[in-house]
């Protein structure tokens, strides 16, 4: 502020200079409220808050990004819901596909029913390919597998489907075993049956049933295998790379038939060029979620040769071993919707998340930024009485000069 000598002087009107000097300043400071009361903010430039100023930019950017995310989440969610209702589609079909395959596993039922039966699984099996290559989202496929993205290998494997109990005690089968390399085993059933050789001898007959075209010669094995069976003595053969332990037979269990499912060996996959879905669930580089969504067509279901109506000496072979391959691919869409409904879960959750999140960084930044409007009014109010005092005492200081004037009467 100004210093005042005290004296009467005509060159300077020093009343008028400190009356101007504090109006000036407050008529800056009502400016100032002015403009913070009109937009709410308290920093509206970076003079007003330098530092203050660069953390409300930032927190504001982790709150658009969250935001943005929430966003991209249930976008996300969406899509996993579409993909999810195809699969039930194909559930529905595949569930429909084994009644089918269950009615034609039976010698009554004639090859002309087995026909119209087969024809209806034939129309399904399209159905399924349309559901896989049509599925999409905002104009993105679902389930062709484009966006599959890295699969494990898929080892060979087996299942006792059904095992009889032979008369000595205890089951047909004893124990199963993979014997050779994986990649020799072939997609197919295998059925077990106790026959009377002769007048006093019991045999095991095999049929192995290839899921890709019927009775066939699969590595280790051949198409027919004929075993003599001893009462109670085990044994075991080697059949499509697997070997097979069984119990020795008499002429009660003549008759009792036992089946093993066999898969074959799927090598790992991956496609670098669309992998997996990626979705940005947070506001940061990095945090994604990401789904690999797999094909549902008949091939890659292994359901693509489901043939219920099979021809020849071993046709009922054919509906049963449908019905494993439609167990198999049913296990694998299941897989796939638990996997998919897990996923749904965890975007539920990064939503509810992001929105916590977005909240509470937004209350940081608008401790920064935003006006207390309450404290702010009370300063307008002040600003604007010492404005007009010090308007008042402007015009004042400026009459002062005039009792120079009275020295010279």
């Amino acid at each position: 502020m100004p210093n005042s000598t005290g004296g009467i002087s005509v060159a300077n009107n020093l009343l008028a200079n400190t009356a101007l000097f504090n109006l000036n300043k407050n008529q800056q400071t009502l400016g100032n409220l002015v403009k913070q009361l009109s937009s709410g903010l308290r920093v509206n430039t970076a003079a007003d808050d330098p530092s203050g100023l660069g953390i409300a930019e930032n927190l504001q950017a982790q709150v658009n990004g969250f935001d943005t995310a929430v966003r991209n989440v249930q976008d996300a969610g969406n899509a996993a819901n579409v993909a999810d209702g195809a699969l039930s589609s194909v559930t529905n079909i595949l569930q429909r596909v084994r009644s089918l395959a269950i009615e034609a596993s039976s010698d009554i039922t004639s090859a002309n029913d087995k026909a119209n039966l087969q024809a209806e699984v034939g129309q399904l099996l399209l159905e399924v390919n349309r559901i896989s290559t049509n599925t999409n989202f905002n104009g993105i496929n679902l389930l062709d597998g484009s966006h599959a993205g890295f699969q494990p290998t898929v080892n060979a494997a087996f299942t006792i489907t059904s095992n009889a109990d032979v008369g000595a005690g205890g089951a047909l089968i004893q124990t199963v075993n993979i014997s050779t390399a994986a990649n020799t085993i072939v997609d197919g059933s295998l059925e077990l049956q106790v026959a009377q050789l002769n007048a006093t001898q019991q045999a095991l007959i095999v049929n192995f049933f290839t899921s890709s075209g019927g009775v066939g010669n699969p590595p280790g094995g051949s198409q027919i295998s004929v075993v003599t069976l001893t009462s109670g003595t085990t044994g075991n053969f080697l059949f499509d790379g697997i070997t097979v332990q069984y119990a020795g037979a008499a002429t009660v269990d003549v008759g009792i038939t036992s089946f093993v499912k066999i898969t074959q060996f799927i090598t790992a996959a991956s496609n670098p060029t669309s992998p997996a879905f990626n979705f940005q669930s947070g506001a940061n580089e990095g945090a994604t979620i990401q789904v690999g969504l797999l094909s549902t067509s008949t091939s890659s279901l292994r359901i693509t040769n489901v043939n219920v109506a099979t021809t020849g000496g071993f046709a009922f072979l054919g509906a049963e071993d449908a019905i494993g391959q439609i167990d198999q691919a049913l296990n694998t869409i299941n897989t796939q919707r638990a996997q998919l409904g897990a996923v749904i879960v965890r975007l539920n959750i990064d939503a509810d998340n992001d929105n916590t999140a977005s909240v509470n960084l937004q209350a940081s930044e608008s401790a920064i930024r935003d006006l207390n409007v309450g404290q702010a009014t009370a300063d307008y109010n002040k600003a604007q009485i010492l404005v007009q005092i010090g308007t008042t005492v402007l015009a004042q200081s400026n009459t002062n000069a005039q009792t120079v004037l009275g020295l010279f009467r």
